[in-house]
């Protein structure tokens, strides 16, 4: 027969593993807390999933923000499930669903996409606007239209001024996908006070787009070929030639 030692130390981890939920300051099983793929109320799936790259309150993270009715008025149900579903290859947005190696169940998606209409979406407010996605553009025509439109808080060359930073930078064009890019000309930064494509943050036209007209679909896409025609290879700053240090070892 068999004979294990019945030491003290493994006497109590017996007693840990059988009775551990009923143990002083443990919560009883019918009130513990529930599984995270259980979980379906908006505000924990966006905490935990979301707020960090898009903001607390869906605003003010390094992400685009969510919380802007006119990108919800344009991006219907099928593209932001996607977007969530799939990620953004290129970027830093992950895929975030458990099919394609995420956290989040097909319905917590849902949960998602339907917490953001009811939170922040208002009828009509991307009335007359581009659409959302469009065709390719000619870079050399976005030069035309950034000198008109963008220059003066980006800079005749696009490397930024006091008022907003650089558009042409070879980091942040290499975290940030076409289509983000045309998101952003399109909706503005709501959050950072980028105007949209009619000038204008929220409802208030800033004073340098009094006098311009509202960009338009083919504009935008030159824009963004403008902009991706800046992109390199290699991004950052150069890496140091260490040929002499290794050669002296």
């Amino acid at each position: 027969m068999l004979r294990v030692a019945t030491t003290p130390l493994l006497l109590l981890s017996v007693a840990m593993t059988s009775a551990c939920d009923w143990m002083p300051g443990r919560p009883l099983r019918e009130n513990a807390p529930k599984p995270e793929s259980a979980v379906h109320d908006f505000d924990p799936l966006w905490t935990n999933y979301c707020s960090g790259c898009h903001g607390t309150d869906g605003r003010f993270g390094p992400a685009r923000p969510l919380n802007d009715p006119v990108y919800l008025s344009l991006a219907n149900d099928e593209y932001l499930r996607s977007v969530i579903v799939n990620g953004v290859p290129g970027t830093m947005m992950p895929p975030m669903a458990a099919s394609q190696g995420g956290p989040m169940t097909d319905e917590q998606v849902g949960d998602i996409v339907g917490g953001m209409r009811t939170a922040w979406a208002v009828d009509g407010a991307g009335g007359g606007a581009p659409p959302l996605q469009g065709k390719v553009g000619n870079a050399a025509n976005g030069l035309a239209v950034f000198a008109a439109a963008c220059a003066s808080c980006h800079g005749a060359d696009g490397r930024g001024t006091p008022a907003a930073g650089s558009v042409v930078d070879d980091a942040f064009l290499a975290m940030t996908s076409e289509q983000a890019l045309r998101s952003a000309i399109i909706c503005g930064r709501l959050d950072l006070g980028m105007p949209n494509w009619r000038g204008q943050v929220g409802t208030r036209t800033i004073e340098s787009h009094q006098a311009s007209t509202p960009l338009t679909s083919e504009q935008i896409s030159d824009l963004v070929a403008w902009l991706v025609s800046h992109k390199v290879t290699y991004p950052g700053a150069p890496y140091p030639d260490t040929a002499d240090v290794e050669g002296s070892n």
